[in-house]
């Protein structure tokens, strides 16, 4: 029987098998840990670009709103936001002690300034009303009752008033008195209009130039027409326009504290003291008498200019919408508002270019 040797478990052949099988190993090893990163490279570039978008984004948004709020300076450097918070905070604080005080504080106020020194300094051929005449309640109910709102209604009831809100209900009573002063020199102008044009037989004008037109233009020429188109043409002197303009004034500041607001809220750039009833009544000859009419052309020159910018300022597009359109409930009107004060921006603009070739 033939003698058979074990051979040892570490032969050379193996060890070498071994190391070429290990070898290969590392190799596989290698080139899966060097796919593992690229794979991890080309995630990480999207997630880092997106990053990087997001910051940009955020820095374009940063930069659109400080211009924006510049802007808002610019226009109304008077008014900072931290201010307008705390005249929303006064005025707040002015509906609570109205609330709180005794009814009819401040009609009694109104009452005692209409018949005070102060109305009667007009000129005498003005009638004058009392608070509850038919005058009074024709014209003033719309624009009474929409600057008057916040003071409906008050119950009695007795608390201390701090020094803020006294102050804040003082402030509110004189700016309401100063309201129905010019509401009532308004009112009391208008009414002498009215008997102005029946004194020198207006009625008879209308009537005999009616005549040479056909029934059916008679039929479609509706009252409210032919009195605003008696009201254009009637002069307003010169206390009429220098009242117009301060009536003006107060309802600049009046309509940036209403909560709503509607087309004849704003002081439209026309010599009268009633809004025009449509957009196409802004026309450039109304905007021009309105411009100068306070004024001396020849001696006010920068003073013209002056004017323009002025309302240039109040009515430019990006301002006015931005303050005023959200404040429309009604949104056919709020388009109409829009388009009237587009129409005078345009012609307050052409003005002022050709003010300056002058």
């Amino acid at each position: 029987m033939p003698h058979i040797v074990d051979e040892p478990f570490e032969t050379p052949w193996k060890v070498q098998l071994r190391e070429r099988v290990e070898k290969n190993l590392d190799s596989m090893l290698q080139d899966v840990h060097v796919a593992y990163k690229r794979k991890a490279v080309e995630a990480f570039l999207p997630y880092k670009q997106d990053i990087q978008n997001l910051r940009r984004m955020a820095e374009e948004e940063l930069r659109a709103e400080i211009e924006r709020e510049e802007q808002e300076r610019n226009w109304a450097p008077w008014q900072t936001p931290e201010e307008a918070d705390q005249s929303v905070i006064a005025e707040q604080l002015v509906i609570l002690n109205q609330i709180r005080n005794s009814a009819g504080r401040v009609h009694h106020i109104v009452v005692e300034e209409h018949n005070g020194s102060l109305f009667q300094q007009g000129s005498s051929s003005r009638p004058s009303y009392g608070p509850h005449s038919p005058a009074h309640d024709d014209f003033g109910t719309s624009f009474v009752g929409s600057h008057t709102r916040f003071f409906s209604d008050p119950t009695s009831i007795d608390e201390k008033e701090s020094p803020a809100e006294k102050e804040a209900r003082l402030r509110a009573e004189k700016q309401a008195k100063q309201q129905e002063e010019f509401h009532k020199r308004a009112e009391a102008i208008q009414e002498r209009k009215r008997r102005e044009r029946q004194s020198t037989g207006w009625a008879e004008t209308i009537s005999s130039s009616s005549s040479n037109t056909s029934a059916s233009d008679q039929e479609s020429s509706s009252p409210v027409e032919n009195s605003q188109a008696a009201s254009a043409m009637i002069t307003m002197t010169e206390e009429d326009i220098i009242n117009l303009v301060i009536f003006h004034d107060q309802q600049w500041i009046s309509i940036s504290s209403l909560p709503h607001l509607r087309w004849s809220d704003f002081p439209w750039p026309v010599l009268s003291f009633s809004s025009p009833s449509r957009k196409e009544d802004l026309t450039i000859e109304a905007v021009v008498k309105y411009v100068l009419a306070p004024l001396t052309v020849n001696r006010d020159r920068a003073i013209v200019k002056d004017r323009l910018k002025d309302l240039i300022r109040r009515w430019h597009p990006d301002r006015f919408e931005t303050k005023y359109l959200a404040l429309i409930a009604d949104l056919r009107e709020r388009e109409m508002v829009r388009e009237g004060a587009g129409i005078v921006a345009r012609i307050l603009n052409d003005l002022l270019g050709r003010w300056n070739d002058v």
